[in-house]
């Protein structure tokens, strides 16, 4: 039998749970650069704060990334899928977007990393 201290338990614990999410989801650090990998050896380093077109050529594979107001996006790629020029962009430590078939990685570092667990 459900009584009413069942009730209000376990709408106290939803509340708290979805308060939880909330600021766990909105509590990242944005990061202040993109490092950009292809097939595997560092291509470069940029700052987000600086608006600019990177074309990333590797035989015959050829990317273009663009970082814009602290957001990176992929703006397209000589790959068949397309699926890393159809993901939004990313600005958030921690981030990546990749490019299979091209083996090229786009990962957002820098800025204050939010903590994954605190133990003692």
């Amino acid at each position: 039998m459900i009584k009413k201290a069942d009730i209000v338990l376990t709408a106290v614990l939803i509340t708290v749970g979805l308060l939880l999410s909330f600021f766990l989801s909105f509590h990242d650090s944005t990061g202040d650069e993109l490092r950009i990998t292809a097939d595997g050896q560092l291509f470069g380093t940029y700052s987000l704060y600086e608006d600019q077109t990177i074309d990333i050529h590797k035989g015959t594979h050829t990317n273009r990334v663009i970082i814009q107001d602290g957001e990176v996006r992929m703006e397209s790629a000589s790959c068949n899928g397309q699926d890393c020029v159809r993901q939004h962009p990313v600005s958030k430590s921690g981030e990546t977007i990749v490019c299979l078939p091209n083996r090229v990685v786009l990962e957002i570092t820098g800025g204050e990393k939010a903590y994954d667990a605190i133990s003692k």
